[in-house]
């Protein structure tokens, strides 16, 4: 996880909304492929950056420094293990961020969420595991998934023997 996270923070870093986004959607398949959490968090993390840097009113506000300080700080937090929920931290970032520049940013985590639990259902899990591994609200995941076609992709193969892994892996949790 602690590569996983240094490659954000470098894209981060250079304000690489591209490969972020690139990060993300490779990170969401293969949390879904090894039914990963940390990799889901790591998708989610990814992709709201991406968008954040997207926002120019965001990266153009005198306030941005400040942010991208505090998102870099946590991002480093957590590739030393200091940090155990980077996403929570994040969150808490982008609530400020949307505080002091006043526009509609406050879903942006809930949006990332259900954007690579889709991309996680193109691979070929089901929708309620995809919600549940990226902590999607299933409904939110529905309608992402109707709206932008998701079933319609050409989905990435993945094996029986992969799928009754990450299955095993699901029932197990469940019992813990």
């Amino acid at each position: 996880m602690v590569r996983t996270l240094e490659d954000i923070r470098k894209a981060f870093e250079q304000s690489d909304d591209v490969m972020l986004r690139r990060l993300a959607i490779d990170f969401a398949k293969r949390a879904a492929i090894e039914h990963n959490r940390g990799l889901a968090q790591a998708a989610v993390i990814a992709y709201a950056l991406s968008k954040l840097l997207t926002k120019s009113h965001i990266v153009q506000s005198p306030l941005w420094p400040r942010y991208r300080h505090a998102i870099i700080s946590a991002i480093k937090d957590a590739e030393l293990g200091r940090e155990s929920d980077v996403l929570e931290r994040m969150e808490r970032t982008i609530w400020k961020i949307d505080e002091s520049d006043g526009h509609f940013v406050k879903n942006l985590i809930e949006k990332a969420r259900a954007k690579m639990a889709a991309e996680a259902y193109a691979t070929g899990i089901s929708m309620h595991l995809a919600s549940r591994l990226f902590n999607a609200d299933i409904h939110d995941l529905s309608d992402y998934v109707g709206k932008m076609r998701v079933h319609d992709e050409v989905p990435t193969k993945i094996g029986i023997r992969e799928r009754v892994e990450a299955f095993r892996r699901l029932v197990h949790e469940d019992r813990s």
